[in-house]
């Protein structure tokens, strides 16, 4: 799967990924399988001062690449939700290493 062929909502999350590099993201709603930013949504970083830290940037010069499957298997979990609110999803090196969803029991 690759990024560009992603729609922009999704696009914009992997890319937020990415600038968060290490934290989290929290407050962001599902609709339709796809997380979508609202004016709740907050993004939370951590500082290493250990090392220098960069957001990634794209190997080509057309801003594609190919997913990782961590972003392949959260991107399925958020179809399989269809509709509810991510509470957090941490990440590591711009990448999802898990996520608290929470749904409707009716949705279930």
């Amino acid at each position: 799967m690759h990024f560009c062929a992603l729609m922009e909502t999704d696009r914009k999350l992997i890319s937020l990924m990415g600038v968060v590099l290490y934290g989290r993201l929290e407050n962001l709603a599902i609709e339709d399988g796809h997380a979508k930013i609202t004016a709740a949504s907050r993004k939370i970083s951590t500082a290493n001062f250990e090392r220098e830290e960069s957001p990634h940037t794209a190997s080509r010069p057309d801003g594609d690449f190919i997913l990782t499957d961590r972003h392949v298997r959260f991107l399925r979990h958020l179809r399989k939700v269809g509709n509810g609110r991510i509470n957090s999803i941490t990440i590591r090196a711009g990448l999802p290493v898990s996520a608290e969803i929470e749904e409707t029991v009716a949705s279930i």
